[in-house]
C-alpha cells in the first residue's frame, strides 16, 4: 500500500467535502432568522416568509421556531376553519414526524386555500385540493405527507429537507431554493417549469430544475431568493443577477412575453438588489415586478392596471422606474427597508404592495380589494398612502406608531407595531382570518389589534442582539451579543420575564438560552425579551476556530486508528499486525524504527516574535514545554480537550 499516495488522496477528499459543506451552509440560516422585516440587510439570507398571508388565511413562524396557522380551511382536516393562531403540532391534529422547518401556501379566491409544511421528515400538505399542488399528488384535503415521483419526502432528487433554504407558494405553484443555490419548481399553471417543458399530465406532478435561456440551457445556479405569482417567477442570485420566467414576463426591455427558461432581467443602473417581489392583478396575466435596492430605492416594472407601480397612472411600463411619493412632510423613496406585495393569491384586481421605511412607517398602494389597504372604496385603486388604515381608535394604528413588520395577502394586510404582542389586521374579516377567535364577516377599513398574541420571528420587542458560539471548555461574554448602540440600556435574564432576577455577571456564560431586556431606565419596551443562545461550534460550521483533539479511550472498546504512515513495510488488515488499526484511539499513526517526528522547537519569546503568524500554525514551546497552536490571535497550549 502506498501510504503517501493514500494520504494525499484522503486530504484532497477531505478538502472537497469541507468546501462543499461550507458552500451548502453559506446562505442557510437555522432557527429564527433575524435578517427580516425592518432589520433586513444581507440580500443572501433575508427571510421573506416569517409571515405569510393568502386570501383569508395566514401562517406565522414564532421566535421559538414553531409555526402557527389560522383562517379559512386551515384546520388539519383541510375543510374547517381555525379562528385563532393555532400551533401546527400533532397535538392539534397535524400528525407529522420530525422537526418543522418551513411553511408555504397558495390560494385561488375566497374559499380555495392549500398549505404545505416541510419537516425534517418531508413535505406535508393540507387544504383545498388542486390549489397549491396537483390533486394527482394530494387527493384529499386532510393533513398528510406527499410522495413525488417516487421520493417519499416529496422533494426533488438529491434534495433533503435540511437542504431547503426557501419554500415559496402561490396558486398551483410550489418552488424551493436550496442552500447550494439550486432552484426547483412544482407547478401546473403559468408555463413556469423553467426548464423548457410544457404543462401536462406528467410534468405537473414532478419537480423541475430551473434552467437559463443561455446557449445549452445550463442550470440556474447561485439562487438566494425566488418569488412569484400564479403565472410567473422571479429569482435573485448571490452575485446580484435577476431572472424571470413564465407568462406575461418583462425583462426591462421590450413587451411582455411567455418565457419557458429563466431569462436575465437587467437591473436599474446603479442598483444593487436587496429584495425582489411580484404581484399580478389583471385578467391579462401580465406581471408586475419590484426590486428593492440596498440604498433604499424601490423600482417597479410591468402591468399597472391596479396602479401597483405607484407612479400615479395605470400605464404599463416595460422598464424599471423608481417609486417615490410625498405625504405632507413624509417622503417615500431612498428610505425603504422592506417590501411585501400580494404574491400568494390568484384573484383579479388584487395587485397590491405594502412597504416599510427606515423610520418604521408603512406605505401601501394598488388595489383595495376587500378594503385590504384600509381605504373606504373596496373596488378602487390607490396611489401610495402614508400609514394606510390609520385611525383614532384606542386599539388602532396611529400616525405616530412604529411598524416593524408587514405582510400583504389577497384580501387582507397584517402588520406588527413596535412593542405590541398583538398583530394588526385590516381588510376582509371572515372565517377566522383576523385571528381574534371569531368567524365574524365584516370589512374593517382601519387596523385593529384586538387579535391574538403572536410573537413573530424577527419582530423582537427587545434589544437588538445576536447569538454566540463558543469552543468546548470555554465560556462567552453576553456583552458581545449586545448590538444596541447604547449598550448600557440592556440587561440579561435567565427567563423571558422582565421581573425575574437580572444576571449580574455576564462575562463567563456557558451554553444555554438567555434573554435581553431593555432596562427600566431606558424607557423602552419591556414586554418580551430578545432570545439569545450560546452554543458550541459544530465541526461543519464555516470558520470554526476551535482547536481540537480527542482524549484517548480509558474504558470500553477503543476505536481503530484509520490512517497511518509506516516505514516498517506493514499495513492493512491482511498483515499479521493489523496496522494501523491496532494503534487505538488515534487520528493518524506514524511508525519508524529509525526516524522521529520533529516539530519546530522555539522558546516562548521566539514564538511571540514570529511575524504574521497564520491561523492553525503549530510549534513546540521549549519554555512552556507544550505543543502550541495559533488561533483567534493568540498562542495556546494543547492542554485541554476542545472538540466541538
Amino acid at each position: 500500500m502506498n501510504n503517501y499516495g493514500f494520504l494525499s488522496r484522503l486530504l484532497k477528499l477531505f478538502f472537497l467535502i469541507l468546501i462543499s459543506s461550507t458552500v451548502q451552509a453559506q446562505y442557510c440560516v437555522s432557527g429564527c432568522n433575524p435578517n427580516t422585516f425592518v432589520n433586513s440587510a444581507d440580500p443572501n439570507t433575508i427571510e421573506y416568509d416569517n409571515l405569510i398571508s393568502v386570501f383569508h388565511a395566514s401562517l406565522a413562524k414564532e421566535k421559538d421556531g414553531s409555526f402557527k396557522v389560522w383562517g379559512q380551511v386551515s384546520n388539519s382536516n383541510g375543510t374547517s376553519d381555525l379562528l385563532s393562531p393555532t400551533l401546527i403540532a400533532p397535538s392539534n391534529g397535524f400528525n407529522y414526524i420530525g422537526t418543522p422547518l418551513r411553511v408555504a401556501a397558495g390560494s385561488v379566491s375566497n374559499t380555495g386555500h392549500q398549505f404545505a409544511l416541510l419537516t425534517t421528515d418531508g413535505l406535508y400538505v393540507w387544504g383545498t385540493t388542486n390549489t397549491l399542488v396537483s390533486s394527482t399528488i394530494k387527493t384529499t384535503s386532510a393533513f398528510g405527507k406527499i410522495t413525488i415521483n417516487g421520493k417519499t419526502d416529496g422533494l426533488p432528487a438529491g434534495v433533503n429537507p435540511s437542504d431547503v433554504k426557501m419554500m415559496f407558494g402561490s396558486y398551483r405553484t410550489l418552488a424551493i431554493v436550496t442552500c447550494s443555490g439550486d432552484a426547483w419548481v412544482l407547478s401546473f399553471n403559468g408555463s413556469k417549469n423553467g426548464d423548457g417543458t410544457a404543462e401536462g399530465t406528467t410534468n405537473n406532478v414532478i419537480w423541475h430544475r430551473v434552467k437559463t435561456s443561455l446557449a445549452g440551457n445550463p442550470n440556474l445556479d447561485n439562487v438566494v431568493a425566488m418569488r412569484g405569482t400564479p403565472n410567473a417567477l422571479f429569482a435573485l442570485t448571490s452575485d446580484g443577477k435577476l431572472y424571470t420566467w413564465g407568462t406575461g414576463t418583462y425583462i426591462n426591455s421590450g413587451a411582455a412575453a411567455t418565457r419557458n427558461y429563466a431569462t436575465e432581467v437587467s437591473a436599474p443602473i446603479g442598483a444593487t438588489p436587496k429584495m425582489i417581489g411580484m404581484t399580478q392583478g389583471g385578467a391579462s396575466l401580465l406581471q408586475t415586478y419590484y426590486l428593492l435596492a440596498t440604498d433604499g430605492k424601490l423600482y417597479a416594472m410591468g402591468d399597472n392596471s391596479n396602479k401597483q407601480l405607484g407612479d400615479g397612472s395605470t400605464n404599463t411600463s416595460t422598464v424599471w422606474n423608481e417609486v417615490t411619493a410625498v405625504s405632507g412632510s413624509n417622503t417615500l423613496g431612498g428610505n425603504i427597508v422592506w417590501i411585501s406585495p400580494n404574491e400568494h393569491s390568484n384573484y383579479a384586481n388584487s395587485a397590491t404592495i405594502n412597504v416599510l421605511t427606515n423610520n418604521n412607517k408603512q406605505w401601501a398602494w394598488g388595489a383595495n380589494s376587500g378594503n385590504m389597504i384600509g381605504q373606504p372604496t373596496a373596488s378602487a385603486f390607490y396611489d401610495p398612502i402614508y400609514m394606510p388604515g390609520n385611525s383614532t381608535a384606542a386599539d388602532g394604528l396611529s400616525l405616530t406608531d412604529e411598524v416593524i413588520a408587514v405582510e400583504t395577502g389577497g384580501h387582507t394586510t397584517i402588520n406588527v407595531k413596535k412593542c405590541s404582542q398583538n398583530f394588526g389586521y385590516v381588510g376582509h374579516r371572515t372565517n377566522g382570518s383576523m385571528g381574534d377567535g371569531t368567524a365574524t364577516n365584516s370589512n374593517p377599513t382601519s387596523f385593529t389589534y384586538s387579535t391574538s398574541v403572536l410573537i413573530v420571528c424577527g419582530t423582537d420587542l427587545g434589544p437588538k442582539s445576536k447569538d454566540l458560539k463558543i469552543c468546548s471548555g470555554t465560556t462567552a461574554n453576553l456583552n458581545n451579543a449586545n448590538l444596541e448602540i447604547n449598550s448600557s440600556e440592556v440587561e440579561w435574564h435567565a427567563t423571558n420575564d422582565a421581573n425575574s432576577p437580572v444576571i449580574t455577571n455576564v462575562t463567563a456564560m456557558g451554553p444555554g438560552t438567555y434573554y435581553a431586556f431593555f432596562t427600566v431606565a431606558s424607557g423602552k419596551c419591556r414586554l418580551v425579551g430578545t432570545i439569545v443562545t450560546i452554543s458550541y461550534y459544530l465541526p461543519t460550521d464555516p470558520g470554526n476556530p476551535c482547536a481540537c483533539y480527542n482524549p484517548g479511550t480509558i474504558s470500553g472498546t477503543a476505536p481503530d486508528t484509520k490512517l497511518g504512515i509506516t516505514l516498517l513495510k506493514r499495513a492493512g488488515t491482511n498483515s499479521p499486525d493489523n496496522w494501523p488499526m491496532v494503534r487505538k484511539s488515534g487520528h493518524i499513526a506514524l511508525e519508524s524504527n529509525t526516524k522521529g517526528f520533529v516539530i519546530t522547537r522555539m522558546s516562548s519569546t521566539e514564538i511571540s516574535s514570529i511575524p504574521a503568524p497564520q491561523e492553525g500554525m503549530m510549534v513546540y514551546d521549549k519554555t512552556a514545554k507544550c505543543l502550541k497552536i495559533y488561533s483567534d490571535g493568540v498562542w495556546s497550549c494543547f492542554s485541554n480537550p476542545a472538540c466541538p
